[in-house]
């Protein structure tokens, strides 16, 4: 790879080690990732509010956060030495690639921080499909999620290039929202999931 080519996204990201699974093998400390990972930093205080979580609480979180390395304090966004803003890692978490494998001796958190993944992505499936029924039907006129569907015949490499693609443009729209963010429009945090499988993903059939 020549000096004047990007850095892939997936080579930006932190490959996840044992204490950092362990971590966030908690739902509300995945929560706290999520937000500051859309907000990029943010005050104890503020992400209290945002999760509806009581202040002293959430410091506690914060400090396991930092103490396995997800998260870290922006001291020099704080107003004064009292004050303290937490930001996410940049370029985001990975439990690793054949590229960039896991080093973590600890298969059983992996294990765990992943079957927790999956429920958040079911339960968030299945909230979205039970509000498309009211969307459908006109019950409900807001638009609070989104499900699009595709099938494509595609080489390891174009699926690879369409992965990265989309990454590339969460990046693009997320930093335009954080641009605009004093632009009086109402923001709340999406979370959004790509999941690409190949006809032949052991389990799929």
């Amino acid at each position: 790879m020549s000096a004047k080519e990007p850095v892939p996204a997936q080579a930006r990201r932190t490959t996840m080690i044992s204490p950092m699974l362990k971590a966030m093998a908690n739902p509300l400390r995945r929560r706290i990732a999520a937000e500051l990972a859309a907000v990029e930093s943010a005050r104890a205080t503020d992400l209290a509010d945002r999760l509806g979580v009581a202040a002293n609480s959430l410091s506690f979180h914060l400090r396991v956060l930092a103490e396995a390395g997800i998260i870290e304090e922006a001291p020099e966004l704080a107003r004064d030495r009292r004050d303290r803003v937490w930001r996410a890692l940049p370029g985001g978490l990975s439990v690793g690639s054949p590229s960039l494998p896991s080093s973590t001796e600890d298969s059983l958190a992996l294990q765990a921080y992943l079957g927790q993944e999956a429920e958040d992505q079911i339960r968030q499936l299945q909230a979205v499909v039970n509000w498309g029924t009211s969307y459908a039907t006109g019950e409900d006129v807001e638009s609070r999620g989104m499900l699009d569907i595709a099938s494509m015949r595609l080489s390891v490499a174009e699926a690879e290039d369409l992965e990265a693609g989309v990454l590339d443009l969460l990046r693009r729209i997320k930093e335009r929202s954080l641009a605009d963010a004093g632009d009086g429009a109402e923001r709340k945090l999406w979370n959004f999931s790509m999941v690409m499988a190949r006809e032949d993903l052991p389990g799929l059939r």
